[in-house]
């Protein structure tokens, strides 16, 4: 026990070691610039292998310069007296026009800008190719939102005038703490999915398993395609499925597990987040998270996705037709371009007739999710239940035969089961128990609570499985 917290602190040490070295070499630079008497020379950054800091510089390719912009994005909010000299300097004005940034007239703290960062680090002749280097969205910092320009406090719409920060997640693992995931921003358009089931163990009919054997086979090799570049030119970048199915039959659910089987971690699109009356605001957003994600050992999951994802208008009647086909040609453009797994997730049935046909081609696979028959039922039914409750005698079989219902849709069911079970101490789930909270579920979803059997009528199965409103609305079985 006294070793392994031994060994932590020795493994925190060397992280912040490596960041206050950073840190020393800003305050080198800030020294020789403001008081050239001392003649310091330049501060030399060495990193210890295993530190964040070293790790991070690897996977970015950063250099020096990234380093001392990383250490004043830190410096003005968490350490604002490593900045003195700056403060000192704004009350000249020469100097003020020449660094920027802002004085904050209680604390009297300066606020670094990237004007201050460009002006302290690089001549008048290199400073055009700087900015845009800094500016631009592939610069790996700002691109995975490890810095941001922040425009609070300062005026003005140049990035240059906006103050430098650092995502406060990414203090904590430059210091030592754990690795931030990729929408670890609370804007991001996206956000990291769990699942509490293995892959193996998702119940699918024969045809769903047949379907996601493509990919699971890509998600295998994908490591050597990325490691091949002769291999990965003749092959396309983007690799994109179709999940079609009725709600509540697996389909985010299979995505997520997928992903983690494969260590893909998944993320899905917050389409309330991308969708906008503003123009330009869909492409930004969407951008946002194509460029996230872009390359990284990831899967995109977009839910929804026939709400996005429409025909291009060929008779454009009106300004929004303008808009709706531009922001699918700038869709089907970046989808071209994407290095990654996306999976489209839609409960429109034959999506075939719902999509571009520039789109159609772009797709790998359609994997069909279908209502579960009585068999899968049984066996959602079977997994829902933890470890230690049982069924009454003949419950299961009634269950499973005779009532139309989604995996998410038992899932709710045994929630409220189980809670109803241990309010009145007992492990034994009867259907006098599961009936009143089956009826709540029914009324959820607009259907009369009744048995319904496989061979049943399609209008009675389809009135049981998707509510009444589905029978005349043309919604998927």
């Amino acid at each position: 026990m006294i070793l392994n917290e031994l060994e932590q602190k020795v493994n925190l040490s060397i992280h912040q070691t490596d960041f206050n070295t950073i840190l020393d070499a800003l305050c080198t630079t800030l020294l020789n610039t403001f008081d050239q008497s001392l003649n310091l020379g330049e501060a030399e950054i060495e990193l210890h292998p295993e530190s964040h800091v070293s790790q991070m510089v690897e996977e970015f390719q950063l250099d020096t310069l990234d380093l001392k912009l990383i250490a004043l994005a830190y410096a003005w909010e968490y350490d604002p007296a490593l900045l003195k000299s700056l403060a000192d300097a704004f009350s000249n004005r020469d100097l003020r026009q020449l660094y920027g940034g802002t004085l904050d007239k209680d604390t009297a703290n300066f606020y670094p800008t990237l004007k201050t960062f460009l002006a302290l680090f690089y001549s008048k002749d290199e400073y055009q190719n700087a900015l845009l280097k800094y500016t631009s969205i592939e610069y790996p910092l700002t691109k995975y939102g490890i810095l941001s320009y922040s425009d609070e406090g300062n005026i003005g719409e140049s990035n240059l005038n906006h103050r430098v920060q650092l995502a406060s997640n990414y203090v904590s693992y430059l210091l030592g703490g754990k690795r931030p995931q990729l929408d670890h921003e609370y804007d991001f358009p996206a956000r990291l999915l769990t699942s509490k089931v293995p892959f193996d163990k998702i119940v699918h009919d024969k045809e769903t398993r047949e379907g996601l054997e493509d990919l699971q086979k890509y998600m295998k090799v994908r490591p050597i395609l990325k490691n091949n570049p002769s291999l990965k030119k003749k092959l396309n970048n983007t690799h994109i499925i179709i999940f079609s199915g009725s709600p509540g039959t697996g389909k985010s659910l299979t995505a997520t597990s997928l992903g983690e089987a494969y260590h893909l971690p998944t993320y899905t699109l917050d389409l309330s987040r991308v969708l906008s009356r503003y123009v330009g605001d869909f492409e930004k957003a969407m951008e946002k998270v194509f460029s996230r994600l872009d390359g990284r050992d990831c899967i995109l999951f977009i839910d929804e996705a026939d709400s996005i994802f429409t025909k291009r208008q060929e008779e454009v009647k009106d300004t929004k037709d303008k808009y709706a086909n531009q922001e699918m040609s700038y869709l089907l453009q970046r989808l071209e371009r994407f290095d990654g797994v996306v999976i489209l997730a839609t409960n429109v049935q034959d999506i075939r007739t719902h999509l571009d046909k520039a789109m159609l081609r772009r797709i790998s696979t359609i994997v069909e999710f279908p209502f579960p028959k009585q068999q899968q039922r049984l066996e959602l039914w079977q997994n829902a239940i933890p470890e230690g409750f049982t069924f009454g005698e003949g419950v299961l079989d009634k269950l499973s035969a005779n009532f139309q219902l989604s995996g998410a849709n038992i899932s709710n069911i045994i929630s409220g089961v189980i809670i109803e079970a241990l309010s009145i101490n007992t492990t034994e789930l009867t259907y006098e128990m599961i009936e009143p909270i089956m009826k709540k579920e029914y009324y959820k979803r607009d259907s009369r609570f009744m048995a319904c059997p496989d061979n049943s009528p399609a209008a009675a199965l389809m009135e049981q499985r998707l509510g009444r409103t589905a029978v005349h609305s043309g919604r998927r079985m």
